[in-house]
């Protein structure tokens, strides 16, 4: 009587696929130099017994740390695989980048069927991810593909859509680029800093014949006001006399003395109406002549307005 075999699960297959591509290098690399410390062997002796678990993430985890530790082809590869079981992909692409890259020619089945295994798993995550090329400008400092630090000219896996890319300079400069991807596509990104604004040409000197003559025609107009104010006055006070005369009683309204004293009356009224006139024009006019002498000495070289939705800008450039 033939004994019937289990037929596995499709999540079950899957999960012993992956322990049995995280137990090859393990048994592999036994024998290779440097022996592993203590410390190490314990902690890959934790990572499979949690990918055996099912606990994918604690096994990434131990691995990371396993990596620290001592760094090693082993270790990329084994996070390699988790990161891509974790749908964490870009990780994934470029940890099995350097996996394959750095894994020796194979000299037996095993370690061809483990190379093989590592390359059909980066291919099918470089399906689902996108590839950046970025060439910085010289003097660059920092580089930065959506706000993670990335190295120039190496590949930069990220996920199709939208993405910003960002060259900052060891002077301050900053160069960006906005760049759309899709799956499997391999997209060169060159930036470029800003070429450095040319220096305005000084502005000219104030013309000091100008200044002078605004100068002089501000204070002749602000004393001709005062003056003609004072005049002014004096005609108020001579008609304020003329007509005390009028009313003391010394004259009779109907003699030529009174109608001649009347008629002066009414002229220095008149008089000190237009001279009070002239001179508040004097002064006004005065004034605003010194006003724009002032800001014409001490106003910006260069003023830009520029209107905004809710009023209006001014740029001022001394």
């Amino acid at each position: 009587m033939r004994a019937s075999v289990p037929r596995l699960h499709p999540h079950q297959a899957a999960a012993l696929a992956l322990v049995l591509a995280s137990a090859f290098p393990v048994a592999a690399a036994a024998a290779d130099p440097p022996p592993r410390s203590r410390e190490v062997q314990e902690l890959i002796d934790e990572a499979e017994t949690a990918a055996k678990r099912l606990e994918l993430a604690r096994a990434r985890e131990l691995w990371a740390r396993i990596n620290v530790l001592e760094p090693s082809t082993m270790a990329i590869c084994q996070l390699g695989v988790f990161d891509l079981r974790l749908d964490r992909l870009e990780e994934a692409a470029a940890e099995l980048t350097t996996c394959v890259a750095r894994m020796p020619t194979p000299t037996n089945d095993i370690e061809r069927r483990r190379y093989e295994v590592r390359r059909a798993d980066l291919a099918a995550v470089r399906q689902r991810v996108a590839e950046l090329h970025v060439s910085a400008p010289p003097g660059t400092a920092r580089l930065l593909v959506d706000g993670r630090e990335v190295a120039a000219g190496g590949p930069v896996f990220v996920a199709p859509g939208q993405h910003e890319v960002t060259a900052t300079g060891k002077q301050g400069q900053v160069a960006r680029a906005l760049v759309k991807v899709t799956a499997a596509q391999s997209r060169r990104v060159a930036l470029a800093f800003e070429a450095p604004k040319a220096a305005s040409a000084p502005a000219q000197a104030r013309n000091p014949w100008t200044i002078g003559a605004g100068a002089a025609a501000s204070a002749a107009l602000l004393g001709a006001g005062v003056g003609l104010h004072l005049a002014g006055d004096a005609a108020e006070s001579e008609t304020a006399a003329k007509v005390s005369r009028l009313s003391d009683g010394s004259m009779l309204p109907s003699s030529a003395q009174f109608r001649k004293t009347y008629d002066e009356a009414h002229a220095a009224n008149t008089r000190a109406g237009l001279l009070h006139g002239f001179g508040t024009a004097a002064l006004v006019v005065g004034a605003a002549v010194g006003a724009a002498t002032v800001v014409y000495v001490v106003w910006p070289r260069k003023a830009e307005i520029r209107t905004r939705g809710a009023g209006a800008e001014i740029k001022l450039v001394w």
